[in-house]
């Protein structure tokens, strides 16, 4: 059984496929692209999901639908900002997706696009009024100014630091002209290069950029990139972004209202597009079988059942429900015999994969004992099911009385026995705790 499950492979032109849109997200997808088609604005939307939602998977297909299947109204550019979050500026990192859309334009055009470019990087060179002293001798570093220097700086530092001052204001009027000219220019070019429909620049995994990085950016786009003819598109988590601000601005700022300069419209990505079913138990059959090998298969259904009621009852992320299964492959793979087929094995597999994956500070208590079995149902949100009789959560129920098990004394553990209140316990096999067993091989390796 795979460690992992196999990363989803997207075509270009594929869009929602029935075969890959496995939370009936199609619909959403096309409000989406009318919203970008209706609008005439050089809007800027931001697309809100928590962390491991399936954000960039959609983000995917909806970019081969809106490019291949609306009649090719749109022209798309992607940028994955966590995978260029190592620059230093977001400047060159966006530009440089713009120069693409000159790959097949004369050279004197694409020298035009470097030139304005390059003035407004000069212009905002100018305007950082930071510096750095390199040594005694006052040496200047990436033209940035630490915010605390040693308080015995040289003259010449200081005399470098009116220089850049007189610098800028000299200069003030030639950097704001260069920024009109560089807007005036991109306008220009998103009118040459659009079909009648505003370029869509979409901004991918914002949540898990360095947080300078992901607010410098958002804030560019604002000041340098928004014009008529290109739209963006922040796929990220709000939370996320609003911690952002916080860690750069102060506890005291209003992160929301603060973002509300930047973003016009906010979406939040439906979990799925059925109000009673959030497609958890889908995505788990779905991820699961794409971990199995050919012709492999989970031989004791107790596992799977139970999984399904976890998933159903607590929703976790789907991003979480491929750690758990991660997990479960992880135990899977370093049991042997037939000992992981019993049915109360299964059923510690299933619990303690969950716990590790959902809510690990839980399961760092039970791997260190640290925990009782009152705590440790408060702590992991199962106390309803403690007292619940006959619900539609049969599996829940009974892993419960299995973990009463597992903590009992052997006077409460042989009532529960005569009392058929299970009917086989977790030291059934060579009289060890199965959840300790179970626990034990998943400290011994991370998976991701």
């Amino acid at each position: 059984m795979r460690l992992t499950v196999p990363p989803l492979s997207i075509l270009e032109d594929e869009g929602f496929s029935a075969k890959i849109d496995i939370f009936k997200r199609k619909q959403f997808g096309e409000r989406l692209a009318n919203l970008f088609e209706n609008s005439q604005d050089n809007i800027v939307v931001a697309l809100d999901a928590p962390w491991g939602e399936g954000k960039s998977t959609f983000i995917k297909m909806w970019q081969g639908y809106i490019q291949n299947q609306r009649d090719n109204k749109f022209k798309t550019i992607y940028f994955d900002a966590f995978a260029n979050d190592y620059q230093k500026d977001p400047f060159i990192a966006l530009t440089a997706e713009l120069y693409s859309l000159l790959k097949d334009d004369k050279v004197e055009k694409q020298k035009e696009f470097k030139k304005k470019a390059s003035d407004v990087i000069k212009s905002m060179s100018r305007g950082a009024l930071k510096i750095g002293i390199r040594s005694l001798s006052g040496g200047i570093l990436d033209g940035t100014i630490v915010d605390s220097v040693e308080n015995d700086i040289s003259e010449l530092a200081a005399e470098q630091i009116d220089a850049i001052v007189a610098d800028r204001l000299q200069n003030s009027e030639e950097d704001k002209t260069a920024l009109v000219h560089f807007k005036k220019y991109l306008q220009q070019l998103a009118k040459e290069h659009s079909n009648d429909n505003p370029i869509i620049f979409i901004i991918d995994e914002l949540d898990r950029c360095r947080p300078d990085f992901a607010l410098e950016l958002v804030e560019q786009i604002k000041h340098i990139f928004s014009v008529q003819g290109i739209t963006f598109l922040l796929v990220q988590n709000r939370q996320q972004l609003e911690a952002s601000v916080k860690a750069r601005y102060g506890n005291d700022v209003n992160a929301s209202l603060y973002l509300q300069k930047f973003v016009n419209i906010w979406f939040s990505l439906p979990r799925s597009s059925e109000r009673y079913d959030d497609y958890g138990e889908k995505y788990l059959d779905f991820a699961l079988k794409s971990m199995l090998d050919a012709g492999e298969e989970i031989k004791n259904t107790d596992l799977i059942e139970l999984l399904r009621e976890l998933v159903k009852a607590k929703k976790p992320s789907y991003r979480e429900i491929e750690q758990i299964l991660s997990n479960v492959a992880l135990v899977h793979n370093m049991s042997s015999g037939e000992t992981k087929y019993y049915p109360n094995y299964q059923i510690a597999i299933a619990f303690m994969c969950y716990l590790k994956a959902s809510s690990p500070k839980v399961f760092d208590k039970v791997s260190k004992k640290s925990i009782t079995f009152n705590e440790l149902i408060k702590e992991s949100g199962f106390e309803w099911a403690e007292t619940s009789s006959g619900s539609e959560y049969s599996y829940i129920e009974y892993m419960i009385k299995e973990i009463k098990f597992e903590y009992a004394d052997e006077d409460t553990r042989k009532k529960m026995i005569e009392g058929q209140e299970i009917k086989r316990s977790m030291y059934s096999y060579n009289g060890t705790s199965m959840i300790l067993q179970i626990t034990n091989m998943l400290n011994t390796m991370e998976t991701r």
